[in-house]
């Protein structure tokens, strides 16, 4: 099928979701809890968006409280391309506790993205990816230990850390199973990771280029990559909702679909992988702009 012509599909199927869900209109005598959240999406256009900082995805302004971000460029153009509005919560949640977050209908959306695993799938209900990140293994600036085995690593005398419920946890149980955990609580930010080996309470950590570059910027020469070990997993960056709130899920899905193939996402993608030096890449869109 011809771009144009998946780009006219896809908006068909937009209004045809949200018409739908227009017919049939939320109960005001539920509590907000137990209502639709599609339905109410469609009722009041808006996506409420629930974040938690984690540059380059999103960036809070400490002075303003602007938000900016990758996350948050498509987030916004994926509202636009929804002709819904995006409001963004007031305050944000732990990475670890998106989960919980959205089923206390907190927000409608948790639109900083999130890598998913099989026990997050068991919490929320994910979209399709926005875009791909490239995992790596960070150590500190003077600490050369672990190049070109990371299996050096793997022993109880090297100290890995993650946030619980993050997938920073996940990978050091994974790749380092016998390496002593150290474990942040659910609502640390990701700059903690590296405050954690730059303080020598942590020797090793899972990581995008992205977050560790934005804190070089305030801290230059303390976190270093692990060399000779390559990347050591490609995540999806996918959006979540509730658990089982799955007409929201496909609306968005049908607008990440439409980005995609606009060529949209792919630029957004590319400005801040350059600007960060982050190994970032864009889903493949149907007619081959990003071979």
């Amino acid at each position: 099928m011809r771009p144009y012509l998946l780009t006219l599909a896809a908006a068909v199927i937009i209004s045809w979701f949200l018409m739908q869900a227009a017919q049939n209109p939320v109960h005001h005598g539920t509590s907000s809890v137990n209502e639709a959240v599609f339905q109410r999406v469609a009722a009041t256009k808006t996506i409420r968006c629930g974040y938690f900082t984690w540059p380059p995805y999103i960036t809070k302004d400490p002075n303003t409280g602007k938000l900016s971000g990758i996350n948050y460029d498509i987030m916004e153009a994926i509202g636009k391309n929804l002709g819904l509005k995006i409001e963004w919560a007031a305050a944000e949640v732990g990475v670890g506790d998106a989960a919980a977050a959205l089923e206390a209908d907190k927000f409608d959306v948790m639109c900083a993205s999130i890598w998913v695993s099989p026990g997050r799938g068991r919490a929320m209900t994910f979209t399709n990816p926005t875009f791909y990140s490239d995992v790596f293994a960070f150590a500190r600036a003077d600490d050369t230990r672990f190049d070109g085995d990371l299996g050096k690593a793997n022993n109880s005398s090297i100290r890995v850390v993650g946030i619980d419920g993050d997938y920073s946890a996940d990978m050091a149980l994974e790749k380092l199973p016998n390496a002593t955990p150290v474990l942040l609580p659910s609502i640390s930010s990701g700059s903690e990771l590296m405050l954690q080996l730059a303080s020598n309470k942590a020797d090793i950590f899972f990581s995008d280029k992205g977050l560790v570059n934005d804190f070089a910027k305030t801290n230059p020469g303390k976190i270093r990559l692990v060399e000779g070990v390559g990347m050591v997993r490609v995540y999806g960056e996918s959006l979540a909702v509730r658990l089982g709130e799955y007409k929201l899920r496909d609306l968005i899905n049908i607008s990440i679909l439409q980005l995609t193939n606009d060529g949209v996402i792919e630029k957004i993608v590319r400005q801040y992988a350059k600007k960060y030096d982050a190994d970032m890449n864009p889903p493949q869109n149907a007619v081959g702009r990003n071979k």
